[in-house]
């Protein structure tokens, strides 16, 4: 067994280098925390470039979507506005044939009751 004023000095050694070593601990401790809000900082930076990637793709798909849907309708309104004027055009031509057959009848009907100026005229040879 150490001597009392042995063992006495040996504790004071050891206090003495507990708190020498305290600010190495500190400073180690400092080291760690400065590292490890660098390494939030630097995810933070990461992830907030990724976000505005995403935001920036996420716009450039949503233009990219609109245009699409702005030319389908333009599509379907110039398919519509086509079938429109087919329609009209088709009434058109009915509406001439059927005039012309009902012109045809009431000739030939004229002409039966003998109004010689509307039967039709020979067909040349």
């Amino acid at each position: 067994m150490i001597a009392r004023p042995a063992r006495a000095r040996l504790l004071m050694s050891l206090a003495g280098l507990a708190l020498l070593a305290q600010p190495l601990a500190l400073a180690a401790q400092s080291t760690t925390e400065a590292d490890a809000e660098a390494k939030r900082a630097k995810a933070n930076e990461d992830q907030a470039k990724f976000a505005r990637a995403q935001l920036d793709s996420n716009a450039e798909n949503q233009a990219a979507y609109d245009a699409a849907v702005k030319a389908r309708a333009e599509a379907v309104a110039a398919y519509e506005a086509e079938l429109a004027r087919q329609k009209a055009e088709a009434e058109r031509v009915q509406a001439e044939y059927q005039a012309a057959v009902k012109k045809w009848e009431e000739d030939v009907a004229a002409c039966k009751a003998g109004k010689k100026d509307r039967c039709a005229k020979p067909a040349p040879k």
